[in-house]
């Protein structure tokens, strides 16, 4: 009896630390902050936008937004926090993200629009998840989704007839597939819940061996 009230203990305090790890073995549930791109993946993203609008004589751009419409992460091919709507032509990927609490009712959510020039064609969210920018991607990825979708913009605009398709050396700034959703790390992602684990079940281990030693003691003895 004893014995059974020890093993359901040791099973529900490992069940339990595994939970507080963060929303069942992922501590990011419990961060509610949209991440920013690094002043190095910005100037690379805007380099890379830049090729396509000499070529296309379109300005690319894109914007991060929370929930309450404050921008987060904005840019094009002009510069970083450099809009793309003072030019002529242009093409803005604007997603919207919105992280909630886990004490909230409410669920995470993202949207995604592109905002173009009246000269050009419209494009929509069913256009982008084409190439892999869909909610999926804006909620576990926000900025890479954000800026791969930018970057997708002067090839959705090419499918529609409206620019002509980048030279080879230029298209090397572009997707040419669509867009894998970013894989996770389970080892580093879950590093609380494995070493919880890993103590408890050495734990458990060398209960085992105690056990195994005192009740072979206690034969001999008897």
């Amino acid at each position: 009896m004893k014995k059974g009230i020890i093993w359901t203990s040791v099973i529900a305090l490992v069940v339990f630390l595994m939970g507080l790890d963060g929303g069942w073995w992922s501590s990011s549930d419990n961060d509610t902050t949209i991440p920013t791109l690094s002043e190095a993946d910005g100037k690379d993203l805007v380099a890379r936008l830049a090729k396509a609008a000499v070529a296309h004589d379109v300005c690319y751009g894109w914007a991060v937004k929370n929930g309450s419409g404050k921008v987060i992460t904005s840019g094009s091919n002009r510069g970083i926090d450099v809009s793309a709507d003072a030019c002529p032509s242009y093409a803005i990927l604007i997603s919207t993200i919105t992280y909630t609490s886990p004490s909230s009712e409410s669920e995470d959510s993202a949207s995604v629009t592109v905002q173009t020039s009246t000269d050009l064609p419209s494009l929509y969210s069913s256009d982008l998840s084409l190439v892999g920018v869909d909610t999926k991607a804006l909620l576990e990825e926000p900025t890479t989704a954000t800026a791969y979708g930018a970057l997708a913009l002067p090839l959705l605009l090419t499918e529609k007839g409206k620019v002509q398709p980048l030279e080879a050396e230029q298209a090397t700034a572009m997707p040419t597939a669509a867009i894998g959703r970013p894989g996770s790390d389970f080892t580093a992602s879950h590093r609380g819940a494995i070493i919880s684990l890993s103590i408890f079940g050495g734990a458990a281990l060398i209960g085992l061996v105690i056990g195994f030693i005192l009740r072979r003691k206690r034969s001999k003895e008897g």
